[in-house]
């Protein structure tokens, strides 16, 4: 597969989950940055599902980035002001050189996601 690397013009961040402990001892999760890379993003689709009664608008997005080891579908992906929740990681032709990432993003309404 040829990879054109002059399309990966957006920087994206992945987020991950991590373990930490507070002042009192209690182990929690926060959100941390653990990569910042260059990506091509494409939205591929959009639809709406009805919750709690109301729509909510949906997009899925097509992640084109370099390959990156530890990258996991626990991890979310950050750009600009949105947040992607990652559902397909492929390892594209198994070459370790690019992934090709399947994320949605949740439209926010009422400070809820």
């Amino acid at each position: 597969m040829h990879f054109d690397v002059g399309k990966l013009n957006k920087r994206i961040a992945f987020i991950a989950h991590i373990e930490t402990t507070n002042a009192i001892g209690q182990i929690i999760l926060q959100e941390q940055v653990a990569k910042q890379v260059w990506a091509n993003i494409m939205p591929i689709r959009g639809f709406e599902q009805t919750l709690e009664e109301r729509l909510r608008p949906e997009t899925v997005y097509r992640v084109l980035t370099r390959y990156h080891k530890g990258i996991t579908p626990d991890m979310k992906i950050k750009y600009k002001d949105r947040l992607l929740h990652i559902t397909e990681i492929i390892n594209v032709d198994e070459g370790d050189f690019a992934l090709e990432i399947t994320a949605t993003s949740k439209e926010i309404k009422d400070g809820k996601e």
